[in-house]
């Protein structure tokens, strides 16, 4: 692996100056965890590292309707925050689930979601959760949701000129319960054979106002399941109508087969997680009233 320069800008409007002057040939690095091993692979081979470490990304903002995350911000100071616990559950329960301490120490959330992988741990909560992400360029911020932001494995709708700042998450309903299920062929430090993301809101009358369902492993980015969604708002939670969600949503991928699983095996656990989670919605649900 050649050996690129390196720098560590103070400022992010010299971090996007640096970035313009290297074009194709720089690369934002935050934690490390991906993008070292992709070096060693010579998948990138980058001639400029620019280090994010002093822009001050690694900030969590809480206001009355919303919640601002530093794209630098990682996985472990996610885990310790007590409000992003309270109010994203599934979010925390993705972080809990991905690699161990040490990799958790590092990895940062706008690197994992940049890297774009079909199996990111964090993408499907955060996709539940309809997060967008703020992306500056010298002289504009843009603001997009992130069900928009993948375009490919490893692909994008970021511009060379961009750099990821901030991932921005509303506020959830009353009423709302949340959760993230992995499978993965062993209990820790495994990429995962399909994850599922869910969440539920109810509103005063026992129907669900807002659905969410997505899923990660199982086609070249994650998926959103908007006609099993679909099939869920407006209607009161019932034993049938989740399994008819959760077959809704399995015929909505479109999984490979690879080492670690092959497409009918994803396609059968899609079905079964989702139905999983939705029921341990319902069941958070049920011993909350709306109000709550």
């Amino acid at each position: 692996m050649d050996v690129p320069e390196y720098a560590a800008p103070a400022t992010i409007e010299d971090a996007l100056r640096l970035k313009n002057e290297a074009g194709g040939d720089a690369k934002i690095i935050a934690g490390g965890t991906d993008l070292v091993l992709k070096m060693r692979e010579r998948v990138f081979a980058p001639t400029l590292l620019i280090d994010l470490k002093n822009v001050s990304l690694d900030r969590i903002t809480v206001a009355n309707d919303h919640v601002c995350i530093g794209a630098g911000v990682t996985l472990s100071q996610l885990l310790a925050h007590t409000e992003v616990g309270h109010l994203y559950p599934a979010l925390i329960e993705a972080c809990q689930e991905f690699a161990g301490p040490p990799i958790r120490n590092r990895g940062t959330i706008g690197g994992n979601i940049v890297n774009a992988s079909p199996a990111a741990d964090l993408i499907p909560p955060l996709l539940a959760y309809d997060a967008r992400v703020e992306l500056a360029s010298s002289g504009s911020i843009r603001e997009v949701a992130l069900a928009e932001f993948f375009t490919g494995p490893g692909q994008t709708s970021m511009t060379p000129d961009e750099i990821l700042t901030d991932v921005r998450l509303a506020r959830m309903p009353p009423a709302t319960a949340s959760t993230f299920i992995k499978l993965g062929q062993r209990r820790s430090m495994a990429i995962s054979i399909v994850s599922v993301a869910t969440r539920l809101t109810l509103d005063e009358d026992g129907r669900l106002s807002a659905a969410r369902v997505v899923m990660g492993s199982v086609a070249p980015t994650p998926v959103r399941a908007y006609a099993a969604e679909n099939s869920l708002e407006g209607n009161a939670p019932s034993d049938d109508l989740i399994k008819s969600a959760a077959n809704i949503a399995s015929d909505e991928v479109a999984p490979i087969s690879d080492v670690r699983a092959s497409e009918t095996y994803r396609n059968s656990m899609t079905s079964v997680l989702v139905r999983r989670a939705l029921l341990a919605n319902i069941a958070v649900l049920r011993k909350r009233s709306p109000s709550d």
